[in-house]
């Protein structure tokens, strides 16, 4: 894909079943293949980000600015937030759904010069604060910040919010992601088999959970 082509990508993550979110824990990672998998291979081996912080975010009455915020705490302040009155459509959006088939869905979208331009929050107003979805806001927000796939390692990003703890693979990740300029090239992968549908000059990718077979 030029860099020059001005394409744009909406990458959908839905999430259920979050528990409670703790601090993260350090291990030894390969942060470069966790930000391509999670990232750049969204982008043909690029980065994906928003390209200044803060990020602006309106919560809209939804979440809370601490559940946000979590990620500027387990990143070291790679990543700030500028709350702001809502709705919004440049920057992070909450909003309310009646759909009961997730928590949450986040719907990012991105050029193919890796600029991060919204993400659409959706939260299902019957589940997301319930028993199985207490860190739904804290998931979603990971993903429109750029974390554009499900880990499989325990933690908060898991596909079911695992034991709803940041990783040091995830904060790893962001942090080297916010490190780079949008569009840094860091090295090519397989897309993963996740519901890749091109639709003109846009590209939708799905991500559930349950996830769809």
């Amino acid at each position: 894909m030029s860099q020059r082509l001005r394409t744009a990508a909406l990458v959908t993550l839905l999430v259920s079943g979050l528990s409670a979110c703790g601090g993260h824990h350090s291990s030894g990672s390969n942060s470069t293949n966790f930000l391509i998998q999670h990232n750049a291979q969204f982008n043909d081996g690029r980065t994906v980000r928003w390209p200044q912080l803060p990020i602006p975010v309106a919560v809209n009455g939804l979440g809370t600015p601490d559940e946000v915020s979590a990620w500027t705490s387990a990143t070291g302040g790679a990543v700030t937030f500028a709350f702001v009155g809502g709705p919004i459509r440049s920057g992070i959006n909450m909003r309310g759904t009646q759909s009961t088939d997730a928590c949450g869905i986040t719907t990012v979208e991105y050029g193919s010069d890796g600029i991060i331009t919204s993400a659409d929050v959706a939260l299902s107003l019957p589940i997301y604060r319930s028993a199985q979805c207490v860190s739904t806001v804290t998931h979603e927000t990971g993903h429109g910040i750029g974390f554009l796939n499900h880990t499989a390692n325990g933690g908060l990003m898991d596909d079911d919010g695992g034991n709803g703890q940041f990783t040091s693979e995830v904060v790893e990740t962001i942090q080297s992601l916010y490190a780079l300029a949008p569009g840094t090239f860091v090295g090519n992968a397989e897309r993963p088999i996740l519901g890749l549908s091109p639709k003109g000059k846009r590209t939708m990718v799905f991500v559930t959970y349950p996830r769809r077979r």
